[in-house]
């Protein structure tokens, strides 16, 4: 037990004092070395075998630069101080040539310390040991030594050829202007290089005259900063170039004074790329939280709209005959229907659609849809198209696809009022690395582009950076959803392309959509020949939903064809339905998202015990795909449910299951 009445032992001190991370020395009283930390070493280029013993300016001779008029240097004056009066003491900064080892290539390096150095005394307050707290200060001294050379360097400017070497050597852009009226008095090469003036062309005149500064306020600030700081850092400004091309930069300025002028010395960095990728990263976030929104309002509204629909449906037969009624009906279900449109738009942009995808070629797409292209024009526009004869293929729902160029083109005709020119092109392209660094996040590789283009209005920078947007739009009220475009947008995105828009005001406007293209050839789809069947069953079905509405619905609809009908309101009344069922269950019906268990957990669960159990799941998007929470093979009905799609899609399940059972 220790005299403090602990258990713990008291550390060894050799290991304490190794562990500490600054730079410490231990000498005798005649000052030489006993021992050193590994950081004290380390920072000295010393190892512990050639200090221990010798003596402190054996192994540190004084420097003949920083000896005093007595002829001692600050280091042993201090210790002197220390040795004479047992009291710490702290000795100013101090240069040394520290010896390198072989093994870095041997020579010398200058160093600079600053070290604090104090007695440790005995209980008769002898001194027993000198300890010596050094610190690397090497960096600063430097930084302070440039700052002040530079500032001699300035003020001779045009007669120090080292100044105008390193001056013209720098990547940066630099000028040398007079604070009063902005006139410069030298640039260097980057500065030629960037803006598009020979030197010649600027020495001598103002910014003004250039029209340098975009913006007057800037120049303003800048001079501002310069007269009451004496200096101004990090500043971004536009700039123009010769050619009237609007940049940005960043940049730095430092106020000096020569024959009683104010002169100021600035240096900027072209961030215009930056900026524009930093637009496009803002832009690209902006999106995938507007699509996050647009999702979850399109999955509940999908819910109301199947019930809304599906009803309507169910009323349209009960009112055969009574004509004013069925007439209301049917305006009901028609309305369901364009809402049904709009939230299938918005989860087209948000990328939550339930897409088929489909080995394709996109000129097929073109030219399946050119019949009705040529009618949406009307006369007005000449249209024309160049599609690619050895055009590879695409993964992508064609339907979506041929909806894309639909509102591709009725933008391309809104903006041609008074008529102008379309055209389509396709092409095999290999974007590489370079287009993918300035354009993400567009990866290097192979594939197809599809280009519309017009000779319409145009659009300003502005406007194009919101025209993916949900809802937004230049049409005059009445005239447009604003969803065409987001709806683009979004088919592209979860086919895995990317699209791009280029446009200037008057000069019409081309959209590239860049599709991934794949090693695959098209297979040819046989079309289906039971249009207007009829789909019954005796089958059983477990319809699982946590939106009483719609289960209700979705029942009613089973029942009346001929099913027999299980109805759970969520994953646990599943689960308990079908324990203490004995007869078989055909078919699992069931939403995805609902609350405590989801629609794939619950398939899983009752696959242990009915293996032979078919699953259809209904969704209204595919957000939780991205999460793995899905098989790629599953098979989907889609909200908003109508009594056809939800029958037929029963009917193919149940009967691809009675085939596999009969072979």
């Amino acid at each position: 037990m220790s005299k403090t009445g602990s258990s713990v032992p008291l550390p060894d001190f050799q290991i304490l004092f190794q562990s500490v991370p600054g730079l410490y020395a231990v000498l005798t009283p005649d000052l030489k070395f006993v021992d050193a930390t590994d950081a004290y070493l380390h920072g000295t280029l010393t190892k512990r075998e050639q200090i221990i013993g010798r003596g402190i300016f054996d192994v540190f001779p004084d420097n003949p630069d920083d000896l005093s008029a007595t002829g001692e240097s600050k280091l042993r004056a201090s210790l002197h101080r220390v040795l004479k009066w047992k009291v710490a003491d702290t000795m100013a900064i101090q240069k040394y040539d520290i010896h390198k080892p072989d093994a870095e290539g041997g020579g010398f390096e200058e160093r600079y310390w600053s070290a604090s150095c104090w007695p440790v005394l005995d209980r008769d307050q002898n001194l027993v040991y000198v300890v010596i707290s050094a610190e690397d200060v090497t960096e600063s001294v430097r930084l302070k030594q440039q700052g002040i050379e530079y500032e001699v360097l300035v003020t001779e400017l045009r007669a120090e050829d080292r100044f105008r070497k390193a001056f013209n050597a720098n990547p940066e852009p630099i000028t040398i202007s007079r604070v009063s009226d902005g006139s410069l008095i030298d640039v260097n090469e980057s500065f030629c290089r960037v803006t598009g003036y020979r030197r010649e062309e600027v020495i001598g005149r103002t910014t003004k005259e250039l029209k340098f500064w975009v913006r007057a306020e800037d120049r303003a600030k800048l001079v501002e900063s310069l007269t009451k700081q004496g200096s101004a850092r990090q500043m971004e400004a536009a700039f123009r170039t010769k050619s009237g091309e609007e940049r940005t930069g960043l940049g730095s300025a430092e106020l000096f004074e020569v024959s009683g002028h104010e002169y100021a010395v600035i240096i900027f960095k072209d961030i215009t790329d930056q900026k524009s990728l930093e637009r496009q990263l803002l832009q690209s976030q902006k999106m995938e939280a507007i699509g996050q929104l647009s999702a979850g309002i399109a999955h509940d509204f999908n819910n109301l709209l199947s019930v809304i629909i599906g009803y309507s449906e169910v009323l349209e037969e009960q009112l055969a005959g009574n004509e004013p009624l069925l007439k209301n009906c049917q305006q009901v279900k028609k309305a369901g229907n364009r809402a049904a449109t709009l939230t299938r738009q918005l989860l087209a942009f948000s990328r939550q659609q339930i897409l088929e995808p489909k080995v394709m070629n996109l000129n097929a797409a073109v030219l399946d849809s050119e019949k009705i292209l040529r009618v949406l024009l009307g006369d007005g526009v000449e249209y024309s198209s160049a599609l690619d004869a050895s055009l590879g293929s695409v993964k992508a729902d064609q339907g979506q696809i041929e909806q894309v160029i639909m509102n591709l083109v009725v933008n391309a005709r809104d903006a041609m009022p008074q008529g102008g020119r379309m055209a389509i092109e396709t092409a095999n392209v290999e974007l590489d690395e370079d287009y993918a660094r300035t354009h993400p996040p567009v990866q290097a590789g192979p594939f197809i582009v599809l280009s519309v283009t017009d000779t319409g209005i145009g659009m300003d920078a502005e406007t194009q950076t919101r025209i993916f947007d949900p809802f937004f739009t230049t049409k005059e009220v009445g005239k447009g959803t604003g969803l065409g475009l987001s709806t683009v947008y979004g088919v592209v995105k979860q086919s895995g392309g990317h699209i791009w828009v280029y446009s200037e005001v008057g000069h019409g406007t081309t959209f590239k959509i860049y599709l991934p293209r794949v090693d695959e050839a098209p297979r040819v789809e046989k079309p289906k020949t039971d249009a207007g069947k009829t789909f019954r069953g005796a089958e059983t079905i477990l319809v699982v939903d946590d939106e009483e509405a719609l289960r209700e619905l979705t029942c009613s609809l089973l029942s009346d064809s001929g099913y027999t009908v299980l109805e759970a309101k969520n994953a646990n009344n599943a689960l308990e339905i079908a324990r203490d069922r004995r007869e078989p269950i055909h078919l699992l019906l069931t939403d995805v998202v609902m609350p405590g268990m989801n629609g794939q957990a619950l398939a899983h669960k009752l696959a242990v015990s009915r293996p032979e159990m078919k699953v259809v799941y209904m969704s209204g998007y595919t957000g939780f795909t991205h999460l793995g929470t899905l098989d790629s093979e599953a098979v989907f009905v889609h909200k908003p449910i109508t009594r056809e799609a939800l029958l037929r899609k029963v009917h193919d399940v149940l009967a691809a299951e009675s085939v596999a059972k009969v072979d």
